[in-house]
């Protein structure tokens, strides 16, 4: 049954007059007003308008933290296929710096195309990953990459690599034989300079790799202990040692076998403490892995202190402002930054202290201990022109353990 005109207004006016006898004395103006401005208001459609608008900005504004929230997560989703495509790049363009590219038998000339089709393939293969990704620090870093060939396009093409419209590459390995071949117009050189050594396009893409690596699984670095533990590392090249003593007469490239031992010296005890399971229960064993760990440490500062190659020196000044940009959390652990930067440890106070400041300091996303392992892998491979620390796997006890051959990546990090 529908309801009259006359029946809503009579309605209204019951209701107004229910609400109006319930006011008494200078309340009543004021409900009267208030109530009436109120209705009115309803009646002419502008409260409603009003609610629109302020539900409006409401919704913006959740979209809008949202999407911040959204953004922040993007670039930690954890992301396998990318991680496994990054370590296989890492490893291949890592063995590319070790070749020697001055030797144009044709056995070398075999071994290097080989050795750029599995980096090319491996390349591809972290380009299709990325794209598919959903983890925006991956897409950032490979665009980086990408970016960085595409600079240079025109040399890769001197030596049979070409661009495709997806970023990937082609490669033609009689194109590659041929330049690598050509000692009339340099373009053997050309390929030297692309995939030879540190500062070529393959040291910056194992770079990246490294990055991309971090940025798709738990921040781990492509030559942390997890990684080396699980077998991801570089591959030795049979010509590496003769590459290391090239162009002695420049103090950028000067061999340094001291720092090199001081080098692998520090990285395996940073190793072994970020491996370790640091608690209070097991501070006299945490004190003694620390003692080692800042003897080695001042071992590679003296050492690189005396370096005639600049790049070992560049990248110790590196090292020692990461440990001097930490320098209140050593000390809330006993351990003292000095002034000649080398480390002194107080035991008393080391052993006082709660273990989780140490545990801070070497474990973890982007730890302490990770930015040092990275620059103290960086002085090893000046100071040897090129080899790698990722090269060597350790044990938990930092001894030497000899991997002869590398399984599928997606087994072994996954």
């Amino acid at each position: 049954m529908g309801i009259s005109l006359n029946g809503l207004n009579s309605g209204m006016a019951d209701t107004y007059s229910s609400l109006l006898g319930g006011m008494s004395g200078s309340d009543n103006a004021g409900g009267v007003s208030s109530l009436l401005g109120d209705y009115a208001a309803i009646k002419n459609g502008s409260y409603g308008k009003m609610m629109k608008s302020y539900y409006a900005k409401l919704e913006k504004q959740e979209a809008e933290e949202s999407g911040t929230s959204d953004k922040n997560k993007a670039g930690k989703i954890k992301d396998s296929a990318s991680a496994s495509a990054a370590a296989s790049l890492y490893k291949s363009a890592s063995a590319l710096g070790s070749l020697d590219y001055d030797d144009r038998s044709e056995e070398n000339i075999g071994e290097i195309t080989d050795a750029v089709s599995a980096f090319v393939k491996d390349y591809n293969s972290l380009m299709k990953s990325a794209e598919k990704s959903e983890n925006t620090t991956v897409q950032k870093q490979a665009d980086s990459l990408y970016n960085s060939y595409y600079r240079n396009y025109k040399l890769f093409a001197k030596v049979g690599i070409t661009l495709n419209s997806d970023k990937t590459l082609s490669f033609d390995e009689d194109s590659m034989k041929k330049a690598l071949s050509d000692t009339e117009h340099g373009n053997g050189a050309t390929v030297k300079t692309l995939f030879g050594g540190i500062g070529s396009f393959a040291d910056k893409a194992a770079g990246k790799a490294s990055q991309i690596y971090r940025a798709a699984g738990d921040g781990e670095s492509v030559t942390s202990s997890k990684a080396k533990y699980a077998g991801v590392g570089g591959s030795t090249s049979k010509s590496s040692s003769t590459s290391s003593t090239k162009d002695k007469d420049s103090a950028k490239t000067v061999t340094d076998a001291s720092s090199a031992a001081a080098a692998s010296t520090l990285y395996k005890s940073i190793e072994k403490l970020g491996a370790m399971d640091i608690k209070n229960e097991n501070k006299d064993e945490v004190y003694k892995a620390f003692s080692s760990f800042v003897k080695d440490y001042n071992d590679l500062v003296n050492n690189t202190n005396k370096s005639a190659n600049s790049n070992v020196v560049n990248q110790a000044s590196y090292l020692k402002s990461i440990v001097s940009g930490n320098k209140s959390a050593f000390s809330k652990i006993g351990v003292t930054v000095n002034s000649d930067k080398t480390l002194s440890i107080d035991e008393k106070k080391f052993k006082d202290s709660d273990m989780a400041g140490v545990k801070n300091l070497f474990s973890g996303v982007y730890s302490v201990a990770e930015k040092m392992t990275d620059k103290v892998n960086q002085i090893y491979r000046y100071a040897t022109q090129g080899d790698s620390l990722s090269k060597k796997t350790y044990d938990n006890g930092g001894s030497g353990v000899n991997i002869p051959t590398m399984g599928s990546m997606v087994d072994t990090i996954l």
